[in-house]
């Protein structure tokens, strides 16, 4: 048969004549199903039951018959027989044994079950002692992997190696089998763990969807060369998409897969996966090339190195390195990655000590920018390289802390410069069940070393600064019959006095978002540019609500605000002094009352407008059979402000639902629009989800679409797109619903 033709069918063999699932497994090719995929199957046939008991450590036989009759040579054992060799037991209505050649005959109702599996055949002879088989039009039920097949004819040879002729196998139940995986005939070599299969082909719902005129597969989980299940999908962008990965398993500690990917509006990429694994650790290089693509005009790829590595006295080494050709690539041709930023791609290699002196990290760090508008001299710098030094201490009156950096910047336009930073610290905690007090000095010493360019000033700046702060709080509690109640005031003060650090360039500072965890935060900038001056006292409330049964907490509200002794003069620059006494007030609430309904907002008010700067709110629903809703509210003055609502329901135990909407009331558009639906049976499952979006672009705002689909056969594999990973990323608390169950 050509390659290219739909193969026949083979034809079915009766229903007492099955062949085994183990056997068959290496089809499985290492994919597993989830117990519990299986709710919606009827009940599975048993393995035969036993009289005898197993042996596993002992090499011999038993025997129990209704009637026992010799016959020269051979013993004649008739009704409801079995034998018992370790842990595998025979069964029959009539066993021949001869007692020379140590084969046994057996015919009606036949069945050869061990403790994972179980044959059941009219007919078959066994050989007792070297373990061979021949066994006519068998069926095998293999309970673990919910599988069971058929064949016309089975047999080992004393070499171990089995046969299979016209052989099938799924994980559907008998009477409906919407998945068959057959083949012409089958052998498998336990002495080198490998099989092969002729003329192999899938059908599906009576429809053949593979077949491959030979092919080998691993008996268990050991890697072996071949084709991957395929993607398909399609967009409006890239049009209809085709992917079939094939695995090269080189060595034991290297591999490669090689993906070629047409997409019909661009042409073909290919893609590439090399892993390795030696004394340096696990190392991963991917490589992407289109030649040509016709919609963007030109050549475009990506490139990337990963390592990751753990080594003796603590060392560890992580590194990630990576390229694309165009800032509009991850766009256009995916995110394998995982980059969020659209305009700068970082590459680093970090080597970390972890040892009784502290822990240490010595990183190299540079980005790509991706958009050639950003002007060279607002591009983040490299750090080649920064070393870090984070010491603790800790003794019953007294904790210390040491944080240490040298980092030289680095840049192709305007300043550069070596920092050194040295920030010692000493504190005491005094702790009871009703109140803490923690005070804490620390001393940022900086030095610059700065090769002037762009800007005027000092080569040399040193700065060096105190910084005191004082947290302290009480713990009022208010027993009660259900739930049990708190009170929480807390204070914070800070003191850092004013120096002038205007002279200084800004390498890798910004300024921290305001957020109630800002209250208790000593600085006010990240980076170690600028050293925020503070004489200010955070004053908070919080109280929670706890279910004295169960423990945990029922609602949680906090509020609280920052009062400021003197202005704030330190900057960024063109940043203006902070004049305002109060900051704004900033409160947030979680309420979770049963396992169900859970929701949390957060606020910032400014009490000079008297108008809400910051506003984001969610609520969530989880069902129990798996049902998911969310509804949340993002708000932020003059930027943002959108409603994003998702939901992921199951209708009935077979089907579900799902759909997001992101929609911005600022812009009044559509941010991303998802629809799909899953369908999921005994032994397979079907996904499919439609995605409009919006993609900004040099050229201004697109709307792309895509649609996705994956059909999953249970204990097999899937093909098409992930479309579940779509789903996971859209809908908050999305989790496969092989995990979930209605009820």
């Amino acid at each position: 048969m050509p390659p290219n033709a739909s193969p026949p069918r083979p034809a079915r063999a009766p229903r007492c004549a099955r062949v085994s699932a183990a056997l068959l497994l290496p089809f499985l090719v290492g994919a597993q199903a989830h117990a519990d995929e299986w709710d919606l199957c009827p009940p599975q046939r048993p393995l035969p039951q036993t009289r005898l008991a197993a042996e596993p450590d002992s090499g011999a036989s038993d025997a129990l018959a209704d009637q026992v009759t010799s016959e020269g040579d051979t013993h004649v054992l008739t009704g409801n027989v079995e034998l018992r060799q370790g842990t595998r037991w025979i069964g029959a209505d009539r066993i021949e044994i001869n007692r020379v050649e140590r084969v046994a005959r057996a015919r009606g109702d036949v069945f050869l079950r061990t403790d994972e599996y179980a044959i059941f055949s009219p007919e078959g002879d066994i050989d007792l002692d070297a373990g061979t088989f021949s066994i006519e039009r068998p069926h095998l039920l293999y309970p673990d992997l919910h599988g069971q097949g058929d064949a016309g004819h089975v047999s080992r040879d004393e070499a171990g190696i089995a046969t299979l002729t016209d052989a099938d196998w799924t994980t559907c139940p008998p009477e409906d089998e919407a998945w068959v995986l057959a083949a012409s005939e089958i052998r498998l070599n336990p002495n080198n763990r490998q099989g092969t299969a002729r003329h192999a082909s899938l059908w599906f719902q009576g429809v053949p969807l593979l077949y491959v005129p030979w092919f080998r597969f691993p008996l268990g989980d050991e890697r072996l060369t071949g084709f991957l299940a395929p993607r398909i999908g399609s967009s409006s962008d890239s049009g209809t998409e085709i992917a079939v990965p094939w695995y090269w398993n080189i060595a034991p500690n290297y591999d490669a897969t090689l993906t070629p990917r047409s997409l019909s509006r661009r042409g073909v990429q290919l893609q590439t996966e090399t892993r390795w694994l030696g004394p340096l650790g696990f190392w991963q290089l991917d490589l992407h090339h289109l030649p040509d693509d016709e919609v963007f005009g030109d050549d475009r790829s990506l490139a990337q190195l990963q390592q990751h590595g753990r080594y003796d006295h603590g060392l560890r080494t992580d590194v990630d390195l990576a390229g694309v050709s165009d800032d509009e690539y991850f766009e256009d041709l995916g995110n394998p990655l995982a980059i969020a930023s659209r305009t700068h791609l970082q590459s680093r290699a970090d080597l970390f000590w972890n040892s009784g002196y502290g822990r240490s990290r010595f990183r190299l760090q540079s980005f790509d920018t991706l958009d050639e508008t950003i002007a060279p001299l607002n591009r983040p710098y490299r750090q080649l390289p920064q070393i870090t030094h984070r010491w603790d201490g800790r003794w019953p009156a007294l904790s210390a802390d040491l944080d240490s950096e040298l980092v030289r910047f680095d840049r192709d336009a305007g300043d550069t410069a070596t920092r050194f930073r040295l920030v010692p610290a000493i504190g005491r905690e005094f702790e009871t069940p009703g109140w803490f007090l923690r005070p804490r000095l620390a001393w940022d010493y900086t030095a610059y070393e700065i090769d002037r360019v762009s800007s005027t000033g000092d080569e040399r700046i040193e700065r060096s600064l105190p910084i005191f702060s004082l947290d302290s709080g009480l713990v009022f509690e208010r027993p009660g019959s259900d739930y049990r109640q708190t009170l929480e005031p807390r204070a914070f003060y800070v003191y850092i006095p004013d120096e002038e650090q205007d002279a200084i360039p800004v390498f890798d500072t910004s300024e921290f978002s305001f957020s109630f965890s800002q209250l208790f935060r000593e600085r006010r900038f990240t980076g170690g540019d600028r050293v925020g001056d503070a004489n200010r006292l955070s004053l908070a409330l919080t109280s929670r609500l706890f279910d004295r049964e169960l423990g945990s907490e029922v609602l949680r509200g906090s509020i609280g605000v920052i009062h400021h002794f003197d202005d704030r003069v330190v900057t960024l620059p063109g940043g203006t002094t902070e004049t305002e006494d109060l900051s704004d007030v900033v409160a947030e609430i979680a309420v979770r009352p049963n396992d169900y309904w859970r929701a949390s907002a957060t606020a910032q008010w400014d009490p000079d407008t008297e108008r809400t700067e910051r506003h984001d709110s969610r609520v969530a629903f989880r069902g129990r059979g798996g049902g998911i809703a969310n509804l949340s509210y993002r708000f932020q003055r003059d930027q943002r402000e959108q409603v994003d609502a998702s939901f992921a329901w199951p209708v009935s135990p077979r089907w579900t639902l799902m759909a997001r909407s992101n929609y911005s009331l600022l812009e009044e558009r559509n941010i991303e629009n998802l629809l799909g639906f899953e369908y999921e049976d005994c032994c397979w499952r079907f996904r499919t989800v439609a995605r409009e979006f919006i993609d900004e672009t040099d050229t201004g705002v697109e709307n792309d679409q895509a649609i996705y689909f994956e059909l999953v056969l249970k204990g097999l594999g899937g093909v098409g797109d992930e479309a579940g990973s779509v789903f996971e990323n859209a809908i908050l608390g999305y989790r496969d619903p092989s995990d979930q169950t209605y009820p």
